[in-house]
């Protein structure tokens, strides 16, 4: 099923500085002590081709965890303890806003694997084996940053609301398409295709 919106925003590594290496930097967790944040906002998009190293009360934790690259979010499957310190070690990306667009659609999708066996008593049984997301979106046209940006893994920030809240989806992607019209009564638009390269986050 489709997910659609009206406005959105995409931001690009900044190719003249190189991502930024860091160390031992603290973070901050939530009331149930599962949901940690790196807290120096400079640091919060993790280079994904870089590994990440994850410390609790200075020991390495290897497992246990999972990582959101984007915004800088470490996952923790169970509960840590109260007075738990959490530091994170790694390379973060200089990001800058290329450009903004409207009219954003992205669709989910999966790849769902033959599993029927003999004890599958005569029903077809499938297991999910791939999942990914890919959209599309439409923009004025101004200048050639996502021309520039093709075949490039950039974050895109897809807004559900506009307002205060800045409810958004957001994740990285590889854009892989463009094209420019221009109307004969209105400004030149273009369209752009993108596909996902990892997690979809909901951030409301």
């Amino acid at each position: 099923m489709a997910i659609t919106g009206m406005t959105g925003a995409v931001y690009v590594s900044d190719v003249n500085t190189a991502p930024v290496s860091f160390s031992g930097k603290p973070c901050t967790g939530d009331t149930e002590r599962k949901r940690y944040q790196i807290n120096d906002l400079s640091l919060r998009y993790w280079d994904p081709t870089y590994p990440v190293l994850v410390e609790v009360n200075g020991e390495p934790v290897l497992s246990g965890f999972t990582l959101e690259h984007v915004v800088g979010y470490i996952v923790f499957n169970n509960a840590l303890d109260a007075g738990d310190t959490v530091t994170v070690s790694g390379q973060a990306l200089t990001l800058i806003q290329a450009g903004g667009f409207f009219n954003w659609s992205v669709d989910g999708d999966a790849d769902d694997a033959d599993a029927t066996t003999f004890a599958s008593q005569g029903w077809k049984e499938f297991v999910r084996t791939l999942k990914g997301w890919s959209g599309s979106a439409e923009a004025y046209w101004g200048n050639t940053q996502f021309f520039n940006s093709l075949g490039k893994t950039v974050v895109v920030k897809l807004f559900i609301d506009a307002g205060p809240a800045q409810d958004c989806l957001e994740g990285f992607v590889i854009i892989n398409g463009e094209g420019i019209e221009s109307p004969v009564d209105g400004l030149v638009q273009e369209t752009i295709d993108f596909t996902g390269t990892g997690p979809l986050y909901i951030r409301l």
